[in-house]
């Protein structure tokens, strides 16, 4: 791990681990990753997007878009919820 020293402080400050769970729930995701867990092309998930039915994608760079993990599997859970709550009507 990589520490740097604050100069206002004159203190040594480290990195926020990635197991803490502030640094995991903002883990971003690639397209290609997203593209993994969620069965839609990009054009849908665009659309989704513009019409507040999908987490929104971040520019981290002048030609690169990310999401947050946590946002997605929170998007993915509410699928199952629904899923889950409809089966029951089922019965």
């Amino acid at each position: 791990m990589t520490t740097t020293t604050d100069r206002n402080m004159g203190r040594t400050v480290s990195p926020p681990r990635s197991s803490s769970p502030y640094a995991q729930s903002l883990r971003l995701i690639t397209r290609s990753e997203l593209l993994a867990i969620v069965p839609y092309t990009p054009q849908h998930i665009l659309r989704l997007e513009k019409r507040g039915l999908f987490p929104r994608r971040i520019q981290v760079g002048p030609n690169r878009v990310a999401w947050l993990l946590s946002e997605i599997e929170e998007w993915v859970a509410a699928r199952v919820f629904e899923r889950d709550r409809s089966g029951q009507q089922l019965e």
